[in-house]
């Protein structure tokens, strides 16, 4: 099960202390101590839970006796507003990639399982979820631009909690779970009535398997499309042949519009589908009008339709503070860092519109970019004086030694399915 893992060097684990993640951890710490492989522990802690905290310290401590490093992040949860747990699981994820690319590590592995794949099939069942909904979550998949791997998808939860029970490991159980305010609790519930039915995790996860055979040739469609017709720039932003789009089926032109907007928009939940659909509908009818969609601006472009971050949107560009030697995922789109020799720490904003327009002038490749990737690029400042905005992907070169950006997004014709 693990195999796949192995074309990595180093993994985070992401371990809650439940079961689930606990058993994972058991079982990869002496595999990856036979290959060489360096593991490293990450634990969420959403603060929603005063046991959440001693939580955390007991897979520290189980980390630090495998011999493997531990890092509790932190969440600070508004609780004014809705959809919690699905505001929990961005959130984690968000902190999850973000500590990745701060510390050089390529890929996240998860302990989903059975039993887990057999309720998001139901929920998306109830949800009248089509194709990709019921095919459920992929071995592997993506987040800010790290791979998320799933390696015990086949496994039932029955099976994760008896490896711990005889190997005598404890392990912490999160009163969330039965919670019947929350969906996924309500499933468990209803267990035995779903057996008698023949809904198994078994035969929803089967039937969640041929679902994905199916959106996987879709998604090499896909990918052939947009190798042919798309153009991923290291700025941030794409642009699509419009002439190809509308002549593409509805099915791989919708499937190509929308991997594109997740790439530039940095934003991980999944666009609904008819939001999508009445954008395409509006793109065919009146092909000059710019429109806007999970933060992105849609709009011509030479002859093409340009697909940009959009700035005017509910939650603002983020601004975050780099030290000398360390690196961050900035707005889910680039990696950002600063070599050890910088002399101290800068802040990561946006280049924003009065910069764009300033350092056009005197930079070359910055005058070649549309207004719309030029502004949201990530930019290095000092207080309220901008240092440089180095091009995305090169050497640092504009008058900040060692600053330097990549956009993490830029395969996006070879992003797995999410």
């Amino acid at each position: 099960m693990l195999a796949p893992l192995h074309r990595y060097s180093h993994l985070a684990l992401a371990v809650s202390g439940g079961p689930d993640s606990i058993a994972l951890l058991q079982l990869a710490a002496p595999w990856a101590s036979d290959r060489g492989v360096r593991l490293t522990v990450l634990t969420v802690d959403h603060g929603l839970r005063p046991e959440a905290k001693d939580e955390a310290a007991t897979v520290a401590a189980v980390a630090t006796r495998l011999g493997l490093d531990h890092a509790t992040l932190q969440w600070v949860p508004d609780a004014r507003a809705g959809g919690l747990q699905a505001r929990a699981r961005i959130a984690r994820y968000d902190l999850l990639a973000a500590y990745c690319h701060a510390h050089d590590i390529p890929a996240l592995v998860t302990a989903h399982h059975l039993d887990d794949q057999a309720e998001t099939v139901l929920m998306r069942l109830k949800r009248g979820s089509g194709l990709d909904g019921l095919s459920a979550m992929s071995e592997q998949s993506a987040w800010g631009g790290i791979a998320v791997l799933r390696p015990l998808l086949d496994v039932p939860k029955a099976r994760l909690v008896a490896t711990l029970v005889v190997r005598g490991v404890p392990f912490a159980t999160d009163p969330i779970n039965a919670d019947s305010r929350f969906e996924r609790a309500r499933l468990r519930d209803e267990r035995e009535a779903l057996l008698r039915l023949g809904l198994t995790p078994e035969a929803l996860a089967r039937s969640a398997r041929r679902l994905r055979r199916a959106k996987e040739a879709l998604e090499r469609a896909t990918n052939s499309f947009l190798a042919d017709h798309c153009e991923t720039q290291d700025a941030g932003y794409c642009l699509l042949h419009q002439g190809a789009l509308a002549s593409a089926s509805e099915e791989i032109a919708l499937r190509a519009l929308g991997r594109v907007i997740a790439s530039v928009s940095g934003r991980e939940e999944p666009l609904q589908l008819a939001k999508l659909e009445a954008l395409m509908a509006a793109v065919a009818q009146d092909p000059l009008k710019a429109r806007t969609l999970s933060a992105c601006r849609v709009q011509p472009a030479a002859g093409r339709l340009g697909v940009f971050r959009e700035v005017r949107t509910r939650l603002p560009l983020p601004v975050l503070s780099l030290e000398p030697g360390s690196r961050a995922l900035w707005d889910n789109r680039f990696r950002v860092g600063l070599d050890a020799g910088a002399q101290g720490p800068v802040t990561v904003r946006a280049l924003g519109e009065g910069g764009f327009i300033e350092l056009r002038r005197t930079v070359p490749w910055l005058a070649a970019l549309p207004r719309l990737a030029g502004r949201t690029l990530p930019a290095c400042w000092r207080e309220d004086r901008l240092v440089a905005v180095p091009r995305p992907g090169s050497p640092a070169d504009g008058g900040a030694p060692g600053f330097r950006t990549a956009f993490v997004n830029a395969a996006v014709v070879d992003a797995p399915p999410r």
